[in-house]
């Protein structure tokens, strides 16, 4: 019964890195893409939602909500 424990466990921690790489690039490549962003802001973005994981993409995501949707 620990083993299974065990393997669940690190599966679910397997599945929440897949996520946080695979959301970690969207936003990277929505950062890049940006326009309206210069350089030093793209590099800042970044370093920001790497350095700090959840409130970095959490604070990109919501800033990115705001703007007006690009008909």
């Amino acid at each position: 019964m620990a083993t299974l424990a065990y393997t669940y466990g690190r599966g679910f921690a397997t599945i929440a890195l897949v996520a946080w790489i695979f959301d970690w690039l969207f936003v990277a490549v929505g950062v890049i893409q940006r326009r309206d962003v210069g350089i030093v802001g793209k590099l800042l973005w970044l370093v920001v939602i790497l350095a700090l994981p959840l409130v970095g993409l959490f604070v990109y995501f919501l800033w990115n909500a705001s703007r007006p949707a690009r008909a």
